[in-house]
């Protein structure tokens, strides 16, 4: 095939990236993949990984392994650094990455009998082999880098609730505040990290009864989601998922230092 104007003005040229500011050396496994070079440098998950990466850290050389596109962004990369410590001694570093996510813990307090709720969604997760994983609503972040923005977002299309986004309480920034960005759930081999984020709510037994098994998700984005309303007193149990149960952590050790309230009630409008 005939290499494209990228391409051929790629040719025999050594491509860079900056790391903290040092140029480094990288390369594509597939040539063809070239072209999207520049896209990999408005990637937000990548520009940030290569600006914030530790300095303890020595990065000589990245070697692109495939490109997964998202339209005409690029949505997943992996790679292949050659990463040492500064006593040059070898650091594994194969990279999957996709960027950060949210997660949304939604708390529902019933109002006849005070019982309380949550909502996990049941969809197809391949990588899993699993048809119907029990997980909390959750989605990637665009590259707006509006967390709050897009969990409410992913509630609405998750779930159907429509909510302010001044009524989600973010669990993660309670905990860490600036030191940690949120969850890291496979960070052997992966970038992402998840912000979590509690909604509350009250509502009558006969509207919590009507989310039970109701069918949701963007079809355009191949998303098949069933809701499964379960006692929040279970979900330790409940679900194998790693935003689910970090988010139930977080969110008894703050009701337990009283830094949240325990009753599920939304908080109180002081605006």
């Amino acid at each position: 095939t005939k290499p494209t104007k990228n391409q051929t003005a790629n040719m025999g040229l050594e491509l860079t990236v900056k790391v903290r500011d040092k140029d480094v050396p990288i390369t594509f496994d597939n040539p063809a993949h070239e072209e999207s070079f520049d896209k990999l440098k408005q990637m937000k998950a990548f520009t940030d990984w290569c600006n914030g990466i530790d300095e303890d850290f020595v990065v000589k050389s990245i070697q692109i392994q495939s490109l997964d596109m998202f339209g005409p962004r690029i949505g997943f990369v992996k790679f292949k650094a050659d990463i040492t410590d500064k006593n040059d001694i070898a650091i594994p570093s194969i990279v999957f990455m996709r960027g950060p996510a949210v997660g949304i813990f939604v708390l529902i307090t019933c109002e006849e009998d005070k019982k309380q709720y949550t909502i996990l969604t049941a969809q197809p997760r391949v990588p899993t082999g699993k048809y119907a994983l029990l997980e909390l609503p959750a989605g990637m972040l665009d590259d707006s880098g509006d967390f709050i923005g897009v969990a409410a977002k992913e509630l609405k299309e998750e779930t159907g609730l429509e909510v302010h986004q001044k009524d989600l309480y973010d669990l993660t920034e309670k905990a860490f505040g600036s030191q940690f960005p949120g969850v890291y759930p496979s960070a052997g081999g992966c970038d992402e990290y998840v912000r979590l984020f509690l909604y509350r709510a009250v509502m009558s037994k006969a509207n919590i009864e009507s989310l039970q098994g109701r069918c949701t998700g963007v079809l355009e984005e191949g998303e098949k989601i069933k809701l499964k309303i379960i006692s929040v007193h279970d979900l330790w149990c409940a679900a194998p998922d790693v935003k689910a149960l970090s988010a139930l952590c977080l969110y008894e050790n703050l009701v337990a230092r009283r830094e949240l309230p325990a009753d599920g009630l939304p908080p109180a409008d002081t605006g």
